[in-house]
């Protein structure tokens, strides 16, 4: 159940009623497993219009957790809804007008716009106002939120921006944040059903990733991505003319490019989180206070140790470097399958120059399971701050699979600063 709206004289005797809205699990077809959750509406009479209005107060009350009165109305949630035209297949716009319906049956007010991308897409959430808005809706992919979230963290409003709840309605190539509410809900990956999760108004705290390079600060909710990963991500947009691969040219891209592996020279500082596995073969404890991250941003972060022993450093040949805030990269690659949305930590995946194509290749095929981090090759730590400096002369850097410079990095999280629409 997700609202209740009022319906006009039903009866030849006068009396009035309501429409309970529903959207039970269905199967989508009868000779396969899939399921869809799917409307279904249940009538009801009443004496009276205010006997029905008490119960479409008391009801909505309930399904929003409220206090119990009758006598008082429940205002509908204004949602600001981003619509990117431009994300994975350029179906969004048709996307919303399916989903649409199940918010509107929840009771909530709908506000959309087109994105425009990039900053622009950013300078406009900087200029909402956010008096009325109770929350948003992204239909589009990571791309899309990475941009509602930059554009938030510089609101005028502050913490109370960042705050409002985030819906995520999977639209875009990646949809990697949007997967991982899905499972975290228990859904299947589907976007009535991520408009059902919306509904339903529950929320969930999120880590967000603050990466500073040269003064300028990026807001992360997905990744930091450097070598291998951050190729595959940028440059298999070269791909993008193929439309009918949708997000398949991510993963053409990325078996051309193991079968033309590179490494890139570089080193990676970092604090892991207490508690994690002895430390491995081949670290040094030797990076001094002086090279830990600094962060100006005034909201909540974890406070970066202050003893020079606790700090781990690779340094060497990479293949590659993955540093997650969420388990899924995209919605078929479960890159980090021990990362939470609110622990404080962000998940780091490394791989370094030995691993032969072949091992590579079968961590690329496993990892839709997570089962890549079954290979030795595979490094995984929890991590509290990281610093990045690549010592190749070429590369490329990524953060949300947006390009940045490739210079030197610190990373550091915010914990639980923002809240997305989560069962």
């Amino acid at each position: 159940m997700v609202g209740v709206k009022p319906i006009p004289d039903l009866l030849s005797q006068g009396l009035v009623g309501f429409v309970v809205c529903a959207y039970p699990l269905m199967r989508v077809h009868p000779w396969t497993l899939q399921q869809r959750r799917q409307l279904r509406e249940y009538r009801f009479a009443c004496g009276t219009k205010e006997v029905r209005s008490h119960w479409l107060n008391v009801l909505q009350q309930a399904l929003q957790s409220l206090p119990i009165q009758p006598q008082q109305a429940v205002p509908p949630r204004h949602l600001q809804v981003l619509i990117n035209p431009k994300g994975g297949r350029q179906q969004a716009q048709q996307v919303y007008e399916t989903i649409r319906p199940v918010l509107e049956n929840a009771h909530c007010r709908l506000s959309a716009f087109a994105t425009q991308g990039g900053e622009l897409t950013v300078q406009a959430v900087r200029n909402l106002d956010l008096s009325d808005i109770d929350g948003f809706v992204v239909v589009g992919g990571d791309g899309t939120v990475y941009e509602l979230i930059n554009g938030l963290m510089t609101h005028a409003e502050g913490e109370g921006a960042i705050a409002k709840p985030i819906g995520v309605i999977p639209a875009g190539t990646g949809n990697g944040l949007g997967k991982t509410i899905l499972e975290l809900s228990q859904e299947s990956y589907d976007p009535i059903n991520a408009a059902f999760v919306i509904a339903k108004g529950q929320c969930h705290p999120l880590n967000l990733g603050v990466v500073e390079q040269d003064g300028h600060q990026y807001y992360s909710i997905l990744s930091l991505a450097w070598a291998l990963i951050s190729d595959i991500d940028i440059k298999s947009n070269q791909l993008r003319f193929l439309k009918f691969l949708g997000s398949w040219r991510s993963d053409l891209y990325a078996i051309l490019r193991i079968l033309a592996l590179r490494s890139y020279q570089g080193k990676v500082s970092f604090l892991p989180a207490p508690g994690w596995p002895p430390h491995p073969c081949g670290l040094q404890t030797s990076t001094p206070l002086l090279n830990a991250p600094t962060h100006k941003s005034n909201l909540p972060a974890a406070t970066p140790s202050t003893h020079q022993q606790d700090w781990w450093v690779i340094e060497g040949e990479f293949v590659g470097l993955w540093v997650m805030n969420v388990a899924w990269a995209t919605h078929s690659v479960h890159a980090a399958p021990h990362a939470q949305l609110a622990d404080g930590y962000m998940d780091v995946l490394i791989i370094r120059k030995g691993i032969s194509r072949w091992r590579l290749l079968t961590a690329f095929l496993k990892i839709a399971t997570g089962e890549h981090l079954l290979l030795p090759e595979m490094e995984y730590y929890k991590v509290r701050c990281l610093d990045l400096e690549p010592q190749s002369a070429t590369g490329l850097l990524a953060v949300d699979g947006e390009q940045i410079e490739h210079r030197p990095v610190q990373m550091q999280v915010l914990p639980r600063v923002a809240q997305v629409f989560c069962r």
